[in-house]
């Protein structure tokens, strides 16, 4: 959709097919994660000293569960990480710590498991063996190329990096790393000994720095996980903790580019499908997936076509009404559609902050719980509390 100064931000449009509710988004660059109302103000905030959120949602016990950067004092360069470990913290509703875990390759996402445990999506280096095999990417002389041409460089790289940059050397891979409540590993999965190299190859225009990128993690119903490789544009289910492949997904004629691949109440699978490089022409959807037929059986197209569009990150959940709520994470538009795909909520994101030297309003993804959720049950909001906030951005209409 784009993002224009002049156009107008907070709640645009609410309408009674809307679920309503409370929806949490977490601003890149900025220093909170803000609960909204169905109105679009502020309600409440999480924040934490010497945190900079990157992504949060909230635990059934109504604590939030955030990943994020440590604030540096020095600059942060474009496509550079920010201090020496990316870190996961559990916060109460009053923003106090309950719980923190620090890893140098984590990124992206996390889940919390019944049993206390938390699975956390990490870095690691391919072996080198393996990384010969891998099909796709730019050429090394083409790579060279675009490396030597530095504004090129500099223009390509802006905002990209909230999920968590890597301090590792050498192609890239990615594992799921269990830890439990005293930070010990569990469990991890690889993900190199699950894909094939003849099969799994990357996109032909693309950086042929990291062969998998998983993006997301959820835990489905049965105890299986379930991830979202955006550099092979694939989707697989996971047994746990033996990590057996029970479904794999995607391809040429699936997504692009996707992130935030998710169970739905029918057991279903949503997906954000960014169309970075669907050919001929970039285009975002999201789709539904049955994992019985492998058949997309809805999907959301804007209209006007390419009325939405976000190629690197984003989001989809299907509320218990059976619409659904996205996040155009890179213009800041979070918005509820019907089964027709009729808008019936929209609100854009007044936040501009500051992210490794270049203005941003992005959102990684938003979520929505109903007032009477095991999250928020009990609890009693006071929008009084954030006038000036909400007036100083715009929210209070």
């Amino acid at each position: 959709m784009g993002w224009s100064p002049f156009r107008q931000t907070g709640l645009t449009y609410k309408d009674s097919r809307s679920f309503g509710g409370y929806t949490i988004i977490t601003p890149i660059g900025g220093n909170a994660v803000y609960l909204l109302d169905e109105e679009g103000c502020i309600v409440h905030e999480w924040n934490s000293v010497g945190f900079q959120p990157g992504y949060g949602y909230l635990l059934p016990n109504g604590n939030l569960f955030v990943r994020g950067q440590p604030v540096v004092e020095t600059k942060v360069e474009v496509g550079q990480p920010s201090g020496k470990a990316d870190i996961m913290l559990e916060l109460d509703w009053d923003s106090n710590e309950i719980w923190r875990w620090e890893h140098e390759t984590f990124h992206h996402d996390m889940v919390r498991m019944p049993n206390g445990n938390t699975v956390a999506i990490i870095w690691e280096v391919l072996p080198e063996d393996l990384s010969k095999k891998i099909k796709g990417g730019f050429s090394p002389e083409q790579v060279e190329e675009i490396r030597s041409d530095k504004d090129f460089m500099l223009f390509i790289l802006q905002g990209v990096g909230v999920g968590g940059r890597p301090r590792l050397e050498g192609m890239l891979t990615d594992a799921l790393l269990e830890v439990n409540p005293a930070r010990e590993q569990v469990n991890i999965w690889h993900a190199h000994e699950h894909f094939d190299p003849d099969e799994d190859f990357l996109c032909p225009i693309d950086f042929p720095f990291e062969w998998t990128h998983i993006n997301s993690v959820d835990r489905t119903p049965d105890g299986a996980m379930l991830i979202c490789s955006q550099k092979l544009d694939k989707i697989m289910k996971i047994s746990w903790p033996d990590g057996e492949v029970l479904w794999k997904w995607g391809g040429l004629t699936g997504v692009s580019h996707p992130h935030d691949a998710n169970i739905t109440p029918d057991g279903t699978v949503l997906i954000f499908d960014n169309g970075a490089k669907h050919p001929p022409i970039a285009r975002s959807r999201v789709v539904e997936v049955d994992m019985d037929t492998d058949k997309i059986i809805w999907q959301y197209q804007p209209a006007p076509v390419f009325s939405m569009m976000s190629l690197h990150i984003a989001g989809a959940e299907r509320l218990m009404n059976g619409n659904t709520l996205i996040c155009e994470g890179e213009c800041g538009r979070v918005f509820e559609v019907n089964r027709d795909g009729e808008i019936c909520w929209e609100w854009i994101s007044p936040f501009v902050y500051d992210f490794k030297g270049v203005p941003v309003v992005m959102l990684f993804r938003a979520h929505r719980y109903a007032p009477d959720s095991p999250e928020l049950k009990g609890r009693d909001f006071d929008r009084s509390r954030f006038t000036e906030l909400n007036k100083k951005w715009g929210l209070e209409k």
